[in-house]
């Protein structure tokens, strides 16, 4: 009889603690859940913050929201479209960022006289050149119309960096988010919006 108390009693006692252990586990997915949506929700609220960095250069400062792979495929149809057409699966993707540009430039040049050969006759145009480090303005304005070439060339930098929740002297610990700023070299070019999205596997 007593040993049959025992048997029950260490039954009862493994039953508690692996109904602990999923009570726990769960609460711990449950507070990680918590976190993701509080950062997404700070995120779509935050404004973008923008910086001058030089006279040619702004940075643009942005947090970043974390979506599982369904709420991707749900939110970002679009994106996800576009990236399996690229020959990806979604579901191997650890992130995705967009960002959208606008180029905006005053073109100041000088006319000047010039011709050029059409069916072997020579045509008197205006030549207009705007050249410098960030654009390239070729054209000729021939029969009350302007015909150019435009080259913006643009490089982006994007730095990603994490945000800690607690820091002491030099310890850091409890990610809070990820920012990404990012940086256009030319001065003619403005990143409108930035968006970088982390796309995490259930666990």
């Amino acid at each position: 009889m007593k040993r049959l108390v025992n048997r029950i009693l260490l039954i009862a006692l493994a039953s508690a603690v692996a109904a602990t252990a999923l009570l726990w586990r769960r609460a711990a997915r449950l507070e990680s859940e918590r976190d993701r949506y509080r950062q997404n929700t700070e995120t779509l609220l935050a404004d973008i913050e923008r910086r001058q960095i030089d006279s040619t250069r702004m940075a643009l400062d942005v947090r970043t929201l974390r979506l599982t792979v369904a709420e991707f495929e749900e939110y970002r149809a679009e994106d996800a479209e576009l990236i399996r057409r690229l020959g990806l699966r979604i579901k191997d993707l650890e992130a995705a960022a967009r960002h959208h540009m606008e180029v905006e430039a005053q073109i100041t040049a000088p006319l000047r006289d010039s011709v050029i050969m059409r069916d072997t006759v020579f045509v008197p145009v205006k030549n207009v050149e705007m050249i410098n480090p960030h654009i390239e303005f070729r054209g000729i304005i021939a029969d009350n119309t302007l015909r150019a070439d435009v080259r913006i060339p643009v490089t982006l930098h994007q730095a990603i960096a994490v945000e800690y929740k607690h820091k002491f002297l030099w310890w850091r610990w409890k990610v809070k988010g990820i920012r990404q700023i990012i940086t256009s070299d030319n001065p003619y070019v403005e990143v409108k919006y930035s968006e970088y999205i982390r796309v995490e596997k259930k666990r």
